[in-house]
């Protein structure tokens, strides 16, 4: 299937950060979530359908995971992955011993960080609702990176746990505090004046 479907990378949101595990929790692509992203050099509106990764969770510990889609900064690999869950699919990443991943997982409890997925679908597999608005029906995941511009505006910390810091991010307060809609805008509208000409 990967052979015919073009790899596009979309981002999203740390969930959950669980130190003593060094696993980070993150919704890897919200579903029914319309996001402005870019696609054949230009913008378009994008949504993935609830269970678009099918039965994916049964091939999880295939997949690397890297920084900023480069495969050769690997920072850990997919514990587990549940399509079926309502918020969209949802990824366990256990992240490697060492330095940089010691900076990954500080940099997700601290919210700078998010998912970001390179996904393929084929083309009978999406539909035009119009010439700008694409849904994604479904799709075959590449790989998952984490990254500091996320694709998806509502996508945002959601909780935070480890041993020496109380769950503080359950409240809808802290969650609001920790989504970037200035940093949103202003990605967007560079994106917007890039491809302004096509």
């Amino acid at each position: 299937m990967s052979d015919r479907a073009e790899i596009e990378t979309r981002s999203a949101a740390v969930v959950d950060v669980r130190f003593p595990e060094r696993i980070i929790e993150l919704v890897a692509v919200p579903y029914n979530e319309w996001a402005p992203v870019e696609y054949k050099g230009r913008m378009i509106e994008e949504a993935f359908n609830p269970g678009a990764f099918g039965a994916i969770q049964n091939r999880a510990r295939r997949f690397l995971v890297n920084l900023e889609h480069d495969s050769s900064r690997i920072t850990g690999r997919v514990n587990a992955l549940h399509p079926d869950r309502e918020e969209g699919l949802v990824a366990e990443l256990r992240i490697r011993r060492g330095a940089e991943g010691d900076q990954v997982l500080d940099d997700a409890d601290d919210g700078m960080i998010a998912a970001s997925v390179g996904f393929g679908a084929l083309p009978e597999h999406q539909r035009w609702e119009t010439r700008s608005r694409r849904r994604i029906m479904r799709a075959f995941l590449d790989h998952i990176a984490l990254t500091f511009t996320p694709a998806y505006e509502g996508a945002g910390v959601l909780a935070v746990r480890s041993e020496s810091t109380p769950n503080v991010l359950t409240q809808p307060e802290a969650v609001q505090q920790a989504l970037t809609p200035n940093l949103d805008r202003i990605m967007l509208d560079r994106l917007v004046a890039r491809y302004s000409h096509v």
